[in-house]
């Protein structure tokens, strides 16, 4: 009886060394020669899968992420404009009329109006400036403003992509506009941008492809956009 089983045993044992042999080396050569490529049997093992663990890949188009960002965000900006002269945009920071922008645009003295989005202009209050991060805190007499979210305390990474929503006065209307880019350097206080844009865009905000406020833009003479962070704006508004 023992011996019976332990010839079983030889047999199976055999039998699956075989298996394996085949499969590693009988199969592929006889596969790989062209006497055997008609071989019903080498065309099957030859076509046969085998689904370990079927996986479901779902991709986002950053594109499309990035165009539905002026839709949500464009009520978050409103335009800015001292003395009928000099204009930019801010952002709109409580939905009852808090709006941070440039300090340099709203110099000491100078009237400021505020365009936001399907509103009469207003008058605006200078809160609060800062000069040394460059931020003023305006409030206007209004109710029911759109805002947004800053980006996380994590900070903003090389090479992320932005959305500059920016205002322009036209007559008594502000239009928005966008520009797009990445960011190319970082500093503790600042950020450089890959934006160039010659129009007024001095107080816009700069949104990531999830829509949230990166930071606040400023340009040079060369129309280079250059942004204070949102962490600046943070500090500033005492989050």
């Amino acid at each position: 009886m023992a011996r019976r089983i332990f010839l079983l045993l030889l047999v199976f044992l055999l039998g699956a060394l075989g298996g394996m042999w085949s499969q590693a080396f009988l199969l592929p050569a006889l596969a790989a020669n062209p006497a055997f490529q008609n071989w019903q049997f080498l065309k099957d093992w030859k076509t046969r899968t085998q689904v370990i663990a079927p996986v479901e890949q779902i991709f986002v188009r950053e594109n499309a992420a990035i165009e539905s960002i002026v839709p949500k965000m464009k009520g978050t900006v409103v335009a800015v404009q001292s003395a009928g002269a000099r204009q930019g945009s801010g952002l709109v920071y409580t939905s009852d009329g808090l709006i941070v922008t440039l300090s340099s645009l709203v110099p000491q003295g100078w009237l400021v109006d505020v365009y936001a989005e399907g509103k009469e202009p207003a008058r605006a209050q200078v809160l609060k400036r800062d000069l040394a991060s460059n931020l003023a805190l305006l409030k206007i007499e209004d109710a029911g403003l759109q805002t947004t979210g800053f980006a996380g305390n994590g900070g903003i990474e090389l090479g992320e992509r932005l959305v500059l929503l920016a205002k322009e006065i036209k007559g008594t209307e502000s239009l928005a506009f966008v520009n797009l880019g990445i960011i190319k350097s970082t500093k503790e206080d600042s950020f450089v941008t890959s934006i160039v844009e010659q129009k007024d865009v001095d107080g816009a905000p700069l949104f990531d492809v999830e829509g949230r406020v990166a930071g606040l833009a400023e340009s040079d003479l060369q129309g280079n956009i250059f942004a204070i962070p949102a962490s600046v704006l943070r500090t500033f508004l005492g989050l």
